[in-house]
């Protein structure tokens, strides 16, 4: 009898591991679609010169708040954008939108997928402001919007916004937060497939002052890097900068400042052990004395907070200036630089960043950067697209464009990431029932 009942527990054993072994196999099977979501460039406003950099002539695109929603070749490797907003397919790789007013200023947007919440550290609001929040829905059904605004006089009243389907909206900058000079946003979607995008425009009665896009950063952190910061002097004297920063949580924040040249490493005079009030946005003037011509900055708080720098700059005898929002830490990814000759800036306390390059002519171009703090490298004549394949760990990235018209910068980010979708099996047992 003992010896049955054993048996028959071997057997319910072996029937259990038989199962397992099955179901693991199935699972195993799964198959899976990988694919990048399309990323949205903004459209350019009335007067303003506007071209995307894409990857290539057969990068399929179709234009938001057109009746036709079929995508189309590019033909081109960079094209103009007017007045609606488009969507690229561009299969991973970072397009970047470059805007322009003749011999005034210019501006440069990282085209991104939708995103569920963005910040936006910059822009004015106040009597200068020519400033525009633009909304894109490339969805097909309504977006509902919701607006937060902090001031350096703290939490404002915030807005709701609707976008229709396939469409865009661009809102002023002065209506959503009247009077107020220092001023971050964050815009987050209730439903809709939505990228949001700021234009920082400022003038004085008919005096130009200059405009350049805020690019939209991620969550608050604790620790952040700002890289490739442009700095020149005017008759000896260094320029201006503007560090504004912004705790958004329920408690003050308490932060340190390092500055990163190639003169070294150091903490700005007025920078060191700064507190910052809680919810209430807080710009801090200062004018480095270093010969170069670039540096980054890496700023420390014991509480997640918001940052970027405003520089003045002056090019070609007019006046323009520059917004660097925080850069994420370098991953591998690619982006467009047709005809934008870009100057990549590399921070960190170790730099080892290996970049394939490829040219207009199909021919790969690669390089190895290395060292330590800050160094900067230019692509090639002709690039056409530049990837990152490899790069150490803290290692952040920026890129600045200059032209005859101002000088912008990007951040080194990937305008979409890898999704993955499992494919169902077919199973006999579906039809069955």
């Amino acid at each position: 009898m003992k010896l049955r009942r054993g048996g028959f527990i071997l057997v319910l054993c072996i029937c259990a591991i038989l199962i397992s072994s099955a179901l693991s196999a199935k699972v195993s099977s799964s198959k899976y679609t990988e694919n990048y979501p399309a990323i949205t460039c903004p459209p350019s406003t009335p007067g303003v010169n506007g071209w995307v950099s894409v990857a290539s002539k057969k990068v399929q695109f179709r234009r938001i708040a057109s009746k036709v929603t079929k995508f189309a070749t590019a033909k081109r490797s960079e094209f103009s954008i007017y007045s609606d907003p488009i969507l690229i397919n561009g299969n991973g790789v970072t397009s970047v939108v470059s805007q322009s007013s003749a011999g005034l200023w210019s501006s440069a947007f990282l085209c991104t997928a939708a995103q569920g919440d963005q910040w936006f550290i910059g822009a004015s609001a106040d009597v200068t402001s020519k400033g525009h929040l633009i909304l894109v829905n490339s969805g097909l059904s309504e977006a509902i919007v919701d607006t937060s605004v902090w001031s350096e006089n703290g939490v404002q009243a915030g807005k709701v916004l609707s976008v229709r389907a396939n469409a865009f909206t661009s809102v002023r900058l002065d209506s959503i937060a009247a009077g107020q000079s220092s001023l971050a946003l964050r815009v987050t979607p209730r439903s809709g497939r939505v990228s949001a995008f700021v234009i920082d425009e400022r003038k004085l009665g008919l005096k130009n002052l200059g405009a350049d896009a805020v690019n939209s950063t991620g969550q608050p952190k604790s620790q952040i890097v700002i890289s490739g910061i442009p700095h020149h002097a005017l008759n000896g004297v260094s320029a201006p900068h503007i560090l504004r920063l912004l705790a958004p949580g329920d408690s003050d924040a308490q932060i340190r400042v390092d500055l990163i040249s190639r003169d070294g490493v150091f903490v700005p005079v007025g920078l060191d052990e700064k507190k910052l009030i809680r919810g209430v946005v807080t710009d801090f003037s200062f004018a480095p004395i270093i010969s170069s011509k670039t540096f980054s900055l890496r700023i420390q708080s014991d509480q997640p907070i918001q940052a970027s720098v405003y520089s003045a700059d002056s090019v070609s005898g007019h006046k323009d200036f520059v917004w660097n929002t925080p850069t994420p830490p370098l991953v591998p990814m690619s982006i467009a630089v047709k005809d934008l000759s870009p100057v990549f800036v590399f921070t960190g306390d170790v730099i080892s960043v290996s970049i394939s390059v490829k040219l207009a002519t199909g021919k790969v171009h690669k390089v190895r950067i290395t060292g330590s703090d800050i160094r900067t490298w230019s692509p090639p004549k002709a690039s056409q697209v530049v990837t990152i394949t490899k790069t150490g760990v803290g290692v952040y990235g920026s890129a600045l464009i200059r032209s005859s018209n101002g000088v912008a910068s990007v951040p080194l980010s990937a305008g979409s990431q890898l999704t993955r979708a499992s494919i169902p099996n077919s199973d006999i047992a579906v039809i069955n029932h």
